[in-house]
């Protein structure tokens, strides 16, 4: 019977770990990009899209205006003309050639906050979580660290998280805080395509 409840008790926690993300989420953001060897630190703002598995729409508004759209057969990476008037520029290609950092990182939370065969975790306290990524999914991903941090230390669940701070092989930091983040809202299979603007001109 001790064995029993054990198998049930095991699979109840494999469960809620998996629940961790969900099917979808929108958000604005602030963003933070700091180089460690040069110092820099740029600022920006935009919004993200996302649906598991591999659709996402990550947009910045300042300081210039970029999309990245993939629907997981195609991936677009517009850049729009810094004067009016000018022509703006868009990439098409496949879905897996422009499989991005956060299409990666974010796919793969689904694997829970808990440590796992592409990450391990820990509680860091003060509400932050940081996942360690294994050496070949960190190659893989260009991603070495990863710090979650929710709006309190009880905290655990995705609606409350405030902002990802990830960490680079090369040194680079990227942090996004969350602003009006909504989980699993109706996000329409149109979001994750790209049509571009007239007056842009297509690069490979």
């Amino acid at each position: 019977m001790k064995f029993a409840s054990l198998i049930f008790f095991s699979l109840m926690a494999s469960t809620v770990s998996a629940e961790f993300l969900p099917q979808s989420f929108s958000a604005k953001f602030e963003q933070e990009y700091v180089s460690i060897l040069k110092g820099n630190t740029k600022k920006g703002e935009g919004s993200v899209d996302y649906k598991y598995p591999g659709n996402i729409r990550f947009e910045t508004t300042t300081p210039s205006q970029v999309v990245f759209v993939s629907n997981g057969v195609k991936a677009w990476y517009y850049r729009a003309p810094f004067i009016e008037g000018e022509e703006g520029e868009v990439t098409e290609t496949s879905a897996k050639e422009g499989n991005s950092v956060y299409i990666k990182f974010f796919d793969s939370l689904k694997n829970g906050l808990s440590s796992n065969a592409l990450y391990d975790v820990k509680n860091a306290g003060d509400g932050m979580h940081v996942m360690t990524f294994k050496p070949k999914v960190a190659k893989d991903f260009g991603i070495k660290e990863a710090i979650l941090t929710f709006n309190s230390a009880k905290d655990k669940d995705f609606s409350e998280l405030k902002k990802i701070d990830l960490l680079f092989p090369d040194g680079k930091k990227s942090t996004l805080r969350f602003v009006n983040l909504k989980v699993n809202p109706g996000l329409d299979a149109s979001r994750f395509n790209f049509v571009a603007p007239p007056h842009t001109k297509k690069t490979n």
